[in-house]
């Protein structure tokens, strides 16, 4: 930690502590010692077999460091380091305070469970404070699928889905914004620097390599009989298609929203199998499309999107929705109806 606190109970900073004197922790009270040196962050550790709850993790060094910097970026008089909570027996890394509100930020170096994860956030959230979740740059290299990312992930309307990282080495906030899934079930947007710079975060596949890709993912889990593939292609039989032969039209259903740990490909292709089903003419309505999306949910792993309230999750999937249609749409498959209802015009192929 880098606050402890004199046996007055005021608050000293590790880079200014002095070493003849005792410092005590502000959550258990028990002294601490004072660590400093030339190629370490100041900051004050537990001895050997502390039961401190809040304070038992213990810090590497990019953690640390990463705390300074960040209170640095936020601004000295907005932001409270390491602030013990005693209703909650919880501290956040900082405490930032801007237009009359309060929020947690914890810098998240190490792995976390979601379990923990939840408490934690659920902690604050219960005590009237939002939290933001910062992780440290080893997880940029990390995070490339939904099943990555999928703890981490917030939305908000003006940044969509994103993930907020802090680097230490060059010291900047980098945002992953407006992430979407591509078709092979990887993690695509942009990235923007508090410095000032933006850069594509993964580019596209082509239609073609994904295509490719996917078909030989399918031909090899039905060849060594993987249950989740077999599955599928018995959904597929039953509807009376195969999984090989999805319409082309599916291998261009990417840009989706990061709901499933797994390909949008695939998603889009069981829907259609259901929607072929119907003949010519038929009238596709907005409750068909949902009673689908949930008949096909068994076949797919459900991303935890923790940080996420329910009716944002609601909204999410109404997107999907909406992309999968729009796509029916433009490939002269569907034709409008009305806001929420199409006639089906021609078949996939």
């Amino acid at each position: 930690m880098l606050i402890a606190q004199t046996e007055q109970s005021s608050p000293v900073q590790a880079i200014n502590a002095h070493r003849k004197k005792s410092y005590f922790c502000p959550s258990c009270r028990e002294q601490v010692t004072l660590k400093r040196g030339s190629r370490m962050v100041a900051h004050f550790a537990h001895r050997p077999n502390s039961s401190c709850q809040p304070f038992s993790e213990s810090e590497s060094q990019a953690h640390l460091t990463g705390k300074w910097q960040l209170a640095d970026y936020f601004g000295e008089g907005n932001v409270e380091l390491e602030p013990y909570i005693k209703t909650l027996a919880q501290r956040p890394d900082l405490l930032l305070k801007r237009d009359g509100r309060k929020m947690a930020v914890e810098y998240q170096c190490s792995p976390i469970s979601v379990g923990k994860l939840q408490q934690r956030s659920q902690g604050y959230n219960s005590y009237g404070m939002e939290v933001v979740w910062i992780l440290g740059e080893n997880y940029l290299q990390k995070i490339t699928s939904v099943r990555h990312a999928e703890k981490w992930l917030q939305y908000s309307y003006k940044l969509g889905w994103y993930i907020i990282f802090w680097q230490t080495h060059q010291p900047c906030l980098i945002i992953w914004h407006h992430l979407t899934v591509d078709g092979a079930g990887f993690l695509q947007g942009w990235a923007k620097t508090s410095t000032g710079n933006q850069s594509v975060k993964r580019p596209q596949s082509t239609v073609k390599s994904l295509k490719k890709q996917l078909q030989r993912q399918v031909q090899m889990g039905l060849h060594y009989k993987i249950p989740k593939w077999l599955k599928m292609q018995q959904f597929c039989y039953e509807h009376h298609s195969l999984l090989q032969a999805m319409p082309q039209v599916c291998y261009q259903f990417t840009d989706a929203e990061p709901l499933i740990c797994g390909s949008p490909i695939i998603w889009a292709a069981l829907m259609t199998v259901l929607l072929m089903e119907k003949p010519v003419s038929s009238l596709i309505r907005q409750l068909d499309l949902e009673k689908w999306a949930a008949k096909i949910s068994t076949h797919f792993e459900g991303s935890q999107l923790i940080q996420c309230t329910t009716q944002e999750l609601v909204n999410s999937w109404g997107r999907q929705l909406r992309r999968y249609v729009d796509l029916l749409e433009q490939q002269g498959i569907l034709k409008a109806f009305d806001e929420k209802s199409w006639q089906l015009v021609a078949l996939p192929r």
